[in-house]
């Protein structure tokens, strides 16, 4: 599997919806593992860890890749939650017609500790609540913890 050049990813994600995963790692005690972005969208803001998902890569797969290269740890997926359909207004690019993602979200637990952010965050936290816009867009949890 190899990156796709800077260049041909914005052309891709000006026409096109992207396909990504992401993971809502939850602890023991019922709370959410949430990163601070440095990158658009949603630059500055909390967020559950996750990216993109690479050409003939399995899901799972590729969610367990994303938690290794984001934070640094191996994780258990316990189950696929859903998808969601989101088109975020910023972008790395400036691309007008924003960023079109797709996203498949896995309940995940944590395997392998500490954590150890990689230049995508700044920050990382335990949180008793997901981001609103996250709540409105993942309709499995019903306003319910996991």
């Amino acid at each position: 599997m190899s990156l796709i050049p800077a260049k041909d990813y914005k052309m891709f994600m000006k026409h096109m919806p992207i396909v990504c995963i992401d993971g809502v790692v939850v602890n023991e005690n019922g709370e959410y593992l949430l990163v601070k972005r440095k990158n658009e969208p949603l630059k500055g803001k909390y967020w559950i860890p996750g990216g993109r998902l690479l050409k003939n890569e399995k899901l799972e797969d590729a969610i367990k890749r994303k938690m290794n290269q984001e934070l640094g740890v191996d994780v258990k997926v316990e189950k696929l939650l859903g998808f969601f359909e989101i088109v975020f207004d910023k972008t790395s690019f400036n691309i007008s017609r924003g960023f079109h993602a797709i996203s498949f979200v896995f309940l995940l637990r944590l395997l392998k500790h500490p954590i150890k952010l990689d230049n995508q965050s700044s920050d990382w936290k335990w949180s008793k609540k997901l981001p609103r816009k996250l709540q409105e867009i993942i309709q499995p949890f019903n306003g319910k913890p996991l």
